[in-house]
């Protein structure tokens, strides 16, 4: 049985606003072993996710892909074999730029808001597209009327900080699912009782 060696702090990559302070063991074979939230950070308070509290899981599952693959069939086929990183940056690199050459660098839209887009894969992906000059957008399609809608309203950045809710005489959580999704803010709003 492995036992842990070191607990390393981190911070979460989902997409999520929390952004939650981690604990994490690291095991003598060098794998990451239990997450936890960090006990001494006043929002995480110890708390996190259902997903992120079994991360060492996703992270070494063996059907994990740890590698490029490239497709070698017609699109569709499930047919692709590895290639190198520095193999996969360069396709992708030559791609951007002849799209660049050939439409100009508002032909690309870099498109993405899912899976692990917390803010150093986000912002990483941000300063390509202004350095770049691509096309612009704001979060989704979706998302922009109603954050538009939001900051019109109240000229604010972000809502109210969840670590306030203990000092409330009224709590109301509207359109989120706090307790599966949004568990630190349910940590806080508890407070409230």
């Amino acid at each position: 049985m492995n036992k842990h060696v070191a607990i390393r702090a981190s911070a979460c990559p989902h997409d999520c606003p929390s952004t939650c302070a981690l604990e994490v063991e690291i095991r003598e074979d060098g794998r990451i072993g239990r997450v936890r939230g960090a006990a001494d950070n006043s929002y995480t308070a110890g708390v996190i996710c259902a997903k992120v509290a079994r991360y060492a899981e996703r992270a070494h599952h063996p059907d994990r892909l740890t590698v490029p693959l490239a497709r070698t069939g017609p699109k569709g086929s499930g047919q692709f074999a590895p290639i190198s990183w520095d193999d996969a940056l360069d396709r992708i690199a030559q791609a951007l730029l002849e799209a660049e050459r050939s439409f100009g660098a508002q032909s690309v839209w870099p498109y993405y808001y899912a899976g692990t887009m917390g803010h150093v894969m986000r912002d990483g992906l941000n300063r390509l597209t202004h350095a770049k000059g691509y096309s612009r957008f704001f979060s989704t399609i979706c998302v922009n009327p109603a954050w538009s809608g939001y900051m019109a309203g109240t000229g604010r950045l972000a809502g109210a900080d969840p670590r306030e809710m203990g000092r409330s005489d009224l709590v109301t959580i509207w359109g989120t699912n706090a307790v599966a999704t949004q568990v630190n803010v349910m940590t806080h709003a508890v407070k409230a009782r």
